[in-house]
């Protein structure tokens, strides 16, 4: 047998066994696709159960974060330290759409996840705070009071000595005012050049002079203004004594009609300046006194006339002053504001100018200048 016959019987087998081959698949395709059908058809009249959809994912903001080397999306916020990194070989990357719904579309992917010794972020400095700072002449936690000079409290003397005079200039050649008592305070108003008086207030609702070694001055005593008193008074030049010359003797003169029965009386003080002189004019014992009727009360400030030539009255019982003043009877009153200081003499006197009592004296000087209330009864004796 040849070769060339051989290879065509080959060949005839070769053939014969591919085309048993496809009928065989051809065969097995028509079982599936009849068993199918008839599956089909038997569950015609089954209920064809409900089909359960899928979840449908949606994405949050910010969910995937987009690496800005690597190009990759990671879910969520990776911690300090860890990065995200895209396989160098190999994988396929991850489809936008089915990154979203969780699927990966053609074949695997692969992402590598590593730490790193990224620093943790250093905490944000605070702002620093300005440290307050104390003033010089108050606490840190008391308000700092207003610029300008602090001020200063009012300068005062005490009085350490029992008794201590207080006059109208600085030196004891001034009238004395009055006097103040050991513990008393006053209030300063200035100093001589020479410290040696103070200029205080108030004696008698005056400013005075007292002498600065009796009192222990207190308060801002460095800031007392420099007073320059008035001048020393002059003592006038002594008069002239003429020589004596003979003297006749005077006849007697007759007793005045009138005796002082009482007073001069001061029952109370007062400084208003107004004198108030209560009279009595009356005869008689004293359980039947009568007041007497047309009687003046002639009174002299200092040599001046200043009378005002009311008269007593009789017609009526007496009157009495004010309790305060001690219940005093009296039928004839003198009165005069802006008495002030002076010297002061006082009688009784018919209309005329003729006196008929003693003549009676009295300062409202010095210490006695509140001796403005004064009381006198004349008695009829002869």
């Amino acid at each position: 047998m040849s070769a060339s016959v051989v290879k065509v019987a080959l060949y005839r087998r070769s053939l014969v066994r591919v085309l048993g081959l496809v009928m065989l698949l051809a065969a097995v395709s028509l079982g599936c696709s009849v068993g199918q059908a008839l599956v089909g058809r038997a569950g015609v009249s089954a209920a064809t159960p409900t089909k359960t959809p899928r979840p449908t994912f949606t994405p949050l903001p910010a969910a995937l974060t987009p690496l800005a080397t690597s190009g990759i999306s990671v879910r969520g916020t990776l911690p300090p330290g860890v990065v995200a990194q895209a396989p160098a070989t190999g994988g396929l990357p991850l489809a936008e759409g089915a990154a979203q719904e969780g699927a990966i579309a053609g074949g695997s992917t692969e992402l590598l996840i590593y730490a790193t010794d990224t620093p943790a972020p250093s905490p944000t400095p605070e702002p620093p705070q300005a440290t307050p700072q104390p003033t010089s002449d108050v606490e840190t936690n008391r308000p700092v009071r207003e610029s300008g000079p602090r001020p200063q409290p009012t300068p005062y003397v005490v009085v350490n000595v029992d008794t201590l005079n207080a006059r109208r200039g600085p030196g004891t050649d001034f009238e004395r005012v009055g006097q103040v008592k050991r513990g008393e305070q006053l209030m300063i108003l200035g100093r001589t050049p020479d410290g040696a008086w103070v200029n205080v207030c108030c004696v008698a609702n005056q400013p005075v002079w007292v002498f600065a070694e009796f009192v222990t001055e207190m308060g801002a005593v460095a800031q007392v203004a420099v007073v320059t008193p008035a001048p020393t008074p002059i003592p006038p030049p002594p008069t002239a004594i003429p020589p004596p010359q003979p003297t006749r003797t005077p006849a007697p003169t007759p007793a005045p009609p009138f005796d002082i029965a009482r007073g001069p009386e001061f029952p109370i003080q007062r400084d208003n300046g107004i004198m108030t002189i209560y009279v009595k004019v009356y005869e008689g014992p004293p359980d039947n006194q009568t007041p007497l009727p047309g009687y003046i009360l002639k009174v002299m400030r200092n040599g001046a006339d200043v009378s005002n030539n009311e008269q007593s009255f009789g017609s009526r019982e007496f009157e009495h002053t004010a309790i305060s003043e001690g219940n005093l009877e009296t039928n004839l009153k003198f009165e005069m504001i802006r008495a002030g200081e002076a010297d002061w003499e006082i009688y009784l006197a018919r209309p005329g100018g003729f006196r008929v009592s003693p003549i009676t004296q009295f300062t409202t000087k010095g210490d006695s200048y509140r001796n403005l209330v004064v009381y006198i009864a004349y008695w009829l004796a002869r």
